[in-house]
């Protein structure tokens, strides 16, 4: 069975292939896109309902087969990039944040939904974000629902809670105790705020990383000096004396929209539009997979040990390619 968004990346990629290739066999499209001829064919029937507003007829897709070669025409608006609003492009923003897709597609959405931001100017991408503080999108998976409620039983009955929790940035599954104290929505995301007992500190964990979620019988009193609110900030990252300071140089096609995530103590901006960000960071894993991923965008000038560090992990990624 063909799944549907495998279908309409299959399709998205052809069209414009199409239009560059007119006159390509079916068989070698096929093994283009890396299935069978009697599928792109479906997949032709389909392009034929293409079309931009106001959809009349010269904005349709045409598509020619001419015994086993296909031309296409009226394609045209498939030769630039699109053009959007302001709001539709917070609304496509929006709505990546929240389609059910598999790892891999979550962290292609996420790097769409990042250029997005930062081919929009400094005030609408100031704009981007209180929108998304404000806007609801309405609906979770069952899962984080489930799991909200199961936490606000805990917060309000002070019982101790055994959870399993992805972290993202070390690309690992641990199970841990946890108090929690209270729940809090940053940027779309909810995160429950509790004392952690595997690492003995007061600590936000995002909701729908949680993958298992149980009761304990365990009580607890939750802190005389503890507030919610301090977790209604722009970062929900709070460094600690254990972080390591780390300094990074940014080119200048990436350092608008880094400036725009970090706060302005951390940037200092060059003559050349270029950056240099210092953060603190309690797991140096994902700065180092960071680094390797904007290679000539980003550059790690200390600690000397993780640079060390992003050096090996190069070489080990080159060692692939020999």
């Amino acid at each position: 069975m063909t799944l549907l968004p495998d279908r309409l990346n299959r399709i998205l990629t052809m069209i414009p292939y199409l239009q560059a290739h007119q006159g390509i066999r079916v068989q070698e499209l096929a093994q283009f896109l890396g299935a069978d001829p009697k599928t792109i064919l479906a997949d032709l029937d389909s392009v034929l309902l293409c079309g931009v507003p106001p959809y009349l007829p010269n904005d349709y897709i045409g598509v020619v087969l001419e015994g086993d070669r296909i031309y296409v025409s009226f394609a045209e608006h498939f030769k630039r990039p699109v053009n959007l609003t302001f709001e539709e492009a917070l609304s496509l923003g929006l709505s990546l944040r929240r389609l059910p897709l598999p790892k891999e597609r979550r962290e292609a959405a996420e790097a769409l939904r990042h250029k997005l931001l930062a081919l929009l100017p400094g005030p609408a991408r100031r704009m981007w974000r209180e929108a998304r503080r404000q806007v609801d999108v309405g609906w979770f998976h069952k899962e984080v629902e489930e799991r909200i409620a199961l936490l606000r039983q805990a917060i309000e009955e002070r019982r101790e809670v055994q959870i399993e929790y992805y972290t993202a940035s070390r690309d690992e599954m641990t199970r841990r105790g946890l108090r929690p104290y209270g729940l809090v929505e940053h940027n779309g995301d909810w995160y429950v705020v509790g004392h952690c007992m595997l690492r003995d500190r007061e600590l936000p964990f995002r909701v729908d990383r949680i993958r298992t979620l149980t009761l304990d019988d365990k009580r607890f009193e939750r802190p005389a000096g503890f507030a919610i609110e301090k977790y209604r900030r722009p970062q929900m990252y709070f460094p600690t004396y254990r972080d390591m300071r780390v300094k990074l140089k940014i080119a200048p096609e990436l350092a608008r929209w880094v400036a725009d995530e970090h706060p302005t103590g951390k940037v200092r901006r060059l003559a050349d539009g270029s950056l240099i960000l210092n953060l603190s960071v309690n797991q140096p894993q994902w700065i180092i997979s960071w680094v390797v991923a904007h290679a000539g965008q980003v550059e790690l000038l200390s600690p000397q040990a993780l640079r060390r560090q992003v050096a090996e992990a190069c070489k080990r990624a080159l060692a692939n390619y020999e």
